[in-house]
């Protein structure tokens, strides 16, 4: 198996993030530079033989029952002998929540038997509308932190003077999903007339009181994302 140079090619070309590992152990034998540096580990080589339990994640309970939902999928391509796939949520090295789609699937020899386990994780946080994306980070992060980070994701952080609070934070990514006053209180189950007091609190917290722009600037794939509000 580890002779087989053109499936390490592959791997390590591949676009997105890639590994090939044992079937029996777990064990990495190849991994592109995609995958691992999500883990904060610059050459790809140095993952060669440990497993994924070795790695040191970020938050460290976390990263065990990451880990753990990863074995159980390596599992079930094994024993199924067939592709698998897995939704996570996901936290890399720089401290960016991720959600990844995972493909598994066992690479096959001659006689059916499994001669490791091939893997392409997608990186599909990009098509999260604005909402789904803070509850994504709020897995990982106090109220606070996961505002500031959402804010740096969606390329806005530089226009708030002042960080708004979380219930002004939550109409200001609504607003921005193009949702009117009175879905944005219901969602939220407030009020009209307090959804419209966090909309001038949010003007006098960014540049210029220019509310309007800042949430023009805010973008997102909406044609590959659900409505947040009904997710």
């Amino acid at each position: 198996m580890k002779s087989d140079s053109a499936i390490i090619s592959f791997i390590e070309n591949f676009p997105v993030s890639a590994s090939l590992k044992e079937a029996d152990t777990g064990k990495y034998i190849v991994n592109n530079v995609y995958n691992s540096r999500q883990f904060g580990v610059q050459d790809p080589t140095d993952l060669v033989g440990i497993t994924i339990r070795d790695l040191k994640f970020r938050q460290s309970e976390w990263g065990a029952r990451y880990a753990s939902m990863i074995e159980k999928l390596d599992f079930r391509a094994r024993e199924e002998k067939s592709h698998v796939l897995g939704r996570h949520q996901f936290l890399d090295d720089d401290g960016d929540a991720q959600l990844e789609e995972m493909v598994k699937f066992p690479v096959l020899g001659s006689r059916k038997n499994i001669l490791g386990i091939v893997t392409y994780r997608h990186d599909i946080t990009p098509t999260l509308p604005p909402n789904n994306l803070y509850r994504l980070y709020r897995n990982f992060y106090d109220t606070k932190s996961a505002i500031w980070r959402v804010l740096q994701y969606l390329e806005v952080d530089l226009y708030f003077v002042t960080q708004p609070t979380e219930a002004q934070f939550r109409v200001f990514l609504l607003k921005s999903e193009r949702f009117h006053i009175k879905e944005i209180a219901k969602f939220l189950n407030m009020s009209d007339r307090t959804v419209e007091c966090h909309l001038n609190a949010l003007r006098n917290k960014v540049v210029d009181g220019n509310l309007t722009h800042v949430l023009s600037l805010v973008k997102w794939n909406a044609s590959c994302a659900c409505n947040s509000i009904h997710c």
